[in-house]
């Protein structure tokens, strides 16, 4: 899509946060590490966890847009899946976390096999990691998010409410 087609809501949005974003890297530019890990006085986030949200909450909400081109019955988004799970929301109901684990599940079976032969073929570089193509780091990080069902697991075995059989 090219710089015209784009709706100038979205092109003023994207604007707008590159000047947000911008002067936030300025003062960044002026702290040192221990002050990007400090909150609030009064408790909460710290700059530090500020930065990884906004982050996250691009890359989530760019993942969700790929979801939506792999998938056309996808029509509903976690508060999670948008990167916006606030300090004190309520916790959610085991409904809802089986519900989360059955968009994950359908998201990977539509988003994730649906991945270009170009975008396969990138190579991506992630901190401390190190570098792979797209093809060699997918089932990685979804094999990386699969497992930590055996953390759930341990964590009911360890607390006594686990199922028989886990």
């Amino acid at each position: 899509m090219s710089d015209q087609q784009v709706p100038e809501a979205i092109r003023t949005a994207v604007d707008d946060a590159d000047v947000a974003l911008g002067r936030l890297d300025d003062a960044l530019a002026q702290i040192d590490d221990g002050d990007l890990h400090r909150a609030h006085r009064d408790g909460g986030w710290t700059v530090a966890k500020v930065c990884s949200h906004i982050n996250m909450c691009s890359i989530l909400w760019l993942g969700d847009i790929k979801r939506l081109e792999s998938d056309p019955d996808l029509d509903f988004f976690f508060r999670e899946e948008v990167g916006h799970d606030m300090v004190g929301y309520p916790p959610p109901t085991v409904e809802l976390a089986r519900k989360q684990l059955a968009s994950t599940r359908r998201t990977l079976a539509t988003a994730a096999a649906a991945i270009s032969p170009e975008v396969l073929a990138r190579t991506v570089t992630i901190p401390d990691l190190g570098t792979m193509t797209v093809e060699e780091w997918t089932p990685l990080i979804i094999g990386h998010a699969a497992g930590h069902t055996d953390q759930a697991f341990e964590i009911m075995r360890d607390r006594e409410f686990g199922p028989e059989g886990i």
